[in-house]
């Protein structure tokens, strides 16, 4: 077979000239342009590091195709390449997904070059598209993500790995209606050319700009491991990190300089790059590209669900109102660093080693920006916020009486600060003046150090002879309390001892060991309860009588601090929002988030293996037994009326807060915050009560599971919700606004 020159038309060998532009022919596979008598090659469309893709059209069905053809002088002589490439092409086509490009056919040219028959397809590449728009709105590149993940998703549930997933491979079709129908999937399965693969890639990239492997491999690739799906995530990732920043995150002048970065460097921060979006869709981006594919995010369902939730957090199946106040961010550097930060009086963190720190939400409007450091005089400054975030540089004086001058300025007109988006210290409360609510972000609030105090009688060696004395008497208690509770045999474990239901470890004095995080845990009598409110037509309805057994329940929700410490234990993949593996220092009291079903599952069967004890999701039978106070059935945890400070709800920014900060909404055994701060898991389905006509109607699709209780964003009374409301979530989903706590039985 021949090839034009320039049009790159296909002709038969006898043809030295090409008929339509009159260039010469040149000579390239033997043979006709017919393979097995029915692909007609029309004319060649694209050459990558491994093969030629071709322009067909079948001789006898006249349909338009798309053959790929694997030549050996460009993958290396491969004795095994025509059985594995069999074998590759058997798997691709088993994928059946519309936004995978089908293959229909292979075959062998002359026992040796191998070629794949897969449907034809018109539009662009996403490479172009990146090309052309350089950055995507997070909105645009969460559809078109959607979509690539979706055929990815297909994929890996047959366990195929695409290996080599680049701009170059997603194809956009031109005539679908939309993006979910329009991305097409290129090449699954036939990534496993390792060496002419790369090769040629890179090669390309630099002679024609194209974006080739090498800055889309995942690190285990780089060390030759056998990649998995989690490998394909890092792909992705980079993939979204260019859509949303305009460029990948690891570039280099060579192959080696880029494996090194993809291998040992972070990919840089969104701040470093200038780009002006949430801390929540950056930690979605680089939750993708952990370096330990264990680490990293589990699937392409949780990369979007992660993605979706910090691009459009939305309540959970039930319809909200935000707080439509205009707020806008504030990057403050100090100067000394770890200075302390007031907005209107009120202290909201403190500013890091570099001397940045980033406020997020403030509200429109003046405000009142002190900043504070011990030997220093006080910076003050007058704040106009206007929507747009703005930076200001606090120079402290160590004399005088005046602070030095501000410079404000909007980021976009200056850069930004280094690491802006990885916050540290922090409480992220919710801070509060009677004229403005604000929400800090994750950044700490800051404790001044009290000077020297003057020795008295009370020395440091009588202190530590009475302490010591005192410590002897504890232990001595401690021992009985421990015979009494069980712990030597004849106690009975949550019986008379601390009173928690679970065993509480102490640490050894001068032991640099932390003490693990134990939950404190309520018992629940067994009773019977009336289930349920509203009639047979509403979803929580009709009430009706249950009898429950027995148990124990956690006191609070599982705060971030005691999933940390299953996340160190078991590896098992830290929420999104988590920086580094670790909760944000500040944060370890709130409620874990962004945890599913498996999650949930997986703290409970650690946590039973640490403590000897079962432990397990509740029921939502069990769950509203404890919330509803028991045989006496009230309305909400603390009685029959709503309370508004009894529980966190309706927060503007809808931050949870420290568990167990609302202690007027306990139940009258103890139970908090079983109304707001997160929704919590339950192991219950959402299925109709007994004599409901409600629920199951319009059935979604998927495995969906109970949550209860609402969450810091919802509002009460609004949404009438209260401890018999019921909602279900898909069970794989990691939600925002989603938490959980366990029970034990008796």
């Amino acid at each position: 077979m021949k090839e034009c020159q320039l049009c790159k038309n296909c002709y038969a060998d006898e043809v030295a000239t090409c008929p339509k532009d009159g260039m010469p022919t040149m000579h390239t596979l033997a043979g006709e342009p017919v393979l097995e008598g029915k692909y007609h090659l029309e004319t060649r469309i694209g050459q990558g590091g491994m093969g030629v893709v071709y322009k067909a059209r079948h001789a006898f069905l006249k349909t338009q195709l798309a053959i790929k053809i694997i030549l050996p002088d460009l993958v290396g002589n491969d004795p095994q390449l025509v059985t594995r490439f069999r074998q590759e092409a058997l798997a691709a086509a088993a994928i059946r997904h519309q936004n995978v490009v089908g293959v229909t056919d292979y075959g062998v040219i002359k026992g040796s070059i191998p070629f794949l028959v897969m449907e034809y397809v018109e539009g662009e590449s996403l490479h172009d598209l990146l090309a052309r728009e350089k950055v995507l709105s997070p909105e645009r590149a969460l559809e078109l993500m959607s979509a690539i993940c979706a055929g990815v998703g297909a994929a890996h549930h047959q366990g195929i790995v695409h290996r080599d997933l680049k701009p170059l491979n997603i194809m956009i079709c031109s005539d679908k209606p939309n993006l979910s129908q329009a991305v097409k999937i290129l090449d699954f399965g036939l990534a496993k050319i390792k060496s002419g693969e790369l090769l040629g890639s890179f090669i390309q990239a630099q002679t024609t700009g194209l974006m080739g492997s090498p800055y889309y491999m995942a690190p285990e690739q780089w060390a030759d491991d056998e990649p998995d799906s989690r490998s394909d995530i890092y792909s992705l990732g980079v993939m979204l990190f260019q859509m949303l920043t305009g460029d990948v995150p690891f570039k280099g002048s060579s192959i080696p300089a880029i494996m090194k970065k993809h291998i040992s460097d972070p990919p840089p921060t969104f701040a470093e790059l200038n780009v002006p979006l949430s801390l929540e869709v950056e930690q979605a981006v680089r939750h993708t590209l952990q370096k330990e594919k264990e680490k990293r995010t589990a699937s392409v369902e949780h990369l979007i669900a992660e993605l979706r939730m910090a691009v459009e957090p939305v309540p959970i199946g039930i319809h909200t109102t935000g707080n439509a106040a205009s707020t806008t961010a504030l990057n403050v550097r100090t100067s000394p660093p770890r200075s302390k930060i007031f907005l209107d009086n009120v202290a909201v963190g403190e500013s890091r080693d570099d001397g940045w720190i980033t406020l997020n939400g403030i509200q429109t409007g003046s405000h009142r920006l002190r900043v504070s450091h011990d030997g220093f005089q006080d910076f003050q400054t007058d704040l106009q916020c206007d929507g747009r975030t703005q930076q200001v540089v606090a120079e402290l004086q160590t004399g005088g009486l005046s602070a030095a001058p501000t410079v404000a300025f909007h980021a976009s007109e200056h850069n930004t600060p280094h690491n802006m988006g990885s916050t540290q210290g922090g409480q992220g409360d919710l801070q509060k003046t009677s004229v403005q609510v604000w929400n800090t972000g994750d950044q700490g609030v800051a404790v001044h150090s009290m000077p020297p105090k003057k020795r008295g009688f009370l020395s440091p060696l009588v202190i530590g002879s009475v302490a010591l004395i005192g410590l002897f008497l504890l232990g001595g208690l401690g021992i009985g309390g421990a015979y009494m509770a069980g712990l030597f045999g004849g106690g009975r474990l949550g019986g008379s001892g601390n009173g928690t239901g679970t065993p509480q470890p102490t640490a050894p004095p001068g032991s640099p060991t932390p003490v693990p995080v134990r939950a404190e845990m309520v018992e629940l009598p067994a009773g019977t309860f009336e289930m349920g409110f509203g009639d047979a037509n509403a979803v929580s309805g009709p009430v009706h009588s249950v009898d429950v057994p027995g148990f124990w329940i956690d006191k609070t929700e599982v705060t971030n601090a005691e999933y940390l410490d299953f996340v160190k234990a078991t590896n098992h993949t830290a929420p999104s929002h988590w920086v580094n593996g670790a909760p944000l220092a500040g944060t370890e009291k709130k409620p874990v988030r962004f945890v599913d079903l498996e999650d949930a599952n997986a703290f409970a069967k650690w946590r039973s293996e640490r403590d000897k004890i079962t432990y397990r999701l509740p029921t939502e039978t069990e769950w509203e037994y404890a919330a509803r106070n028991g045989s006496k059935s009230t309305l909400y945890p603390w009685g029959n009326d709503w309370k508004a400070n009894a529980a966190v709800m309706a927060v503007p920014d809808s931050e949870p807060e420290d568990v167990g900060t609302k202690p007027q909404g306990a139940t009258e055994l103890g139970v908090l915050d079983m109304m707001g701060n997160v929704w919590e898991l339950t192991s219950s389905v959402l299925d109709p009560y007994p004599g409901n006509n409600a629920v199951g109607v319009e059935r979604k699709p998927g495995k969906r599971i109970v949550v209860r209780g609402g969450s810091a964003h919802e509002d009460a009374v609004k949404l009438k919700i209260n401890a018999a409301f019921r909602v279900d979530v898909n069970a794989d989903q990691k939600e925002k606004t989603v938490g959980f706590r366990l029970v034990r039985p008796k």
